[in-house]
């Protein structure tokens, strides 16, 4: 972070209340994701396959699996984001929601191009001390 620049920063601190817009949903947005994903999810595990993505390609629900668990990680007493669905959730809920799939592809992007200016290479490919450090 000591190599960003002042007018990086600036510009960086403009842009939260946008991205901050962005991703705010109604309580009854939630509740229809929520519901929305149960019932993927029930489809899948009928079928016997796991959750297929509404919105991402491959590599970016890859990528919002790995951040879910960054930010809310498995411990001895409860289990990660991915295991609660969350990322099964943002997937719905920004498939549903065009207006919102810019900001976040646009992110997933920047976090990729970031991490390659850094350590030459994609977050994904990043060691967890990388991702962690990307962030």
């Amino acid at each position: 972070m000591a190599d960003i620049k002042r007018r990086e920063m600036l510009q960086a601190l403009a842009a939260v209340p946008a991205t901050a817009l962005a991703f705010t949903w109604t309580r009854e947005e939630a509740v229809q994701a929520a519901e929305g994903v149960r019932e993927a999810q029930g489809q899948a595990a009928a079928a016997g396959r796991p959750y297929a993505p509404r919105f991402f390609n491959t590599r970016e629900y890859a990528t919002v699996v790995a951040l879910s668990d960054l930010i809310i990680p498995k411990d001895n007493r409860s289990g990660s984001a991915s295991d609660a669905g969350a990322p099964e959730f943002i997937d719905y809920i920004v498939a549903e929601q065009p207006a919102r799939q810019t900001a976040m592809r646009g992110g997933l992007n920047w976090l990729d191009s970031e991490c390659r200016r850094r350590f030459d290479k994609a977050f994904l490919d990043c060691a967890d001390t990388e991702r962690r450090a990307g962030l």
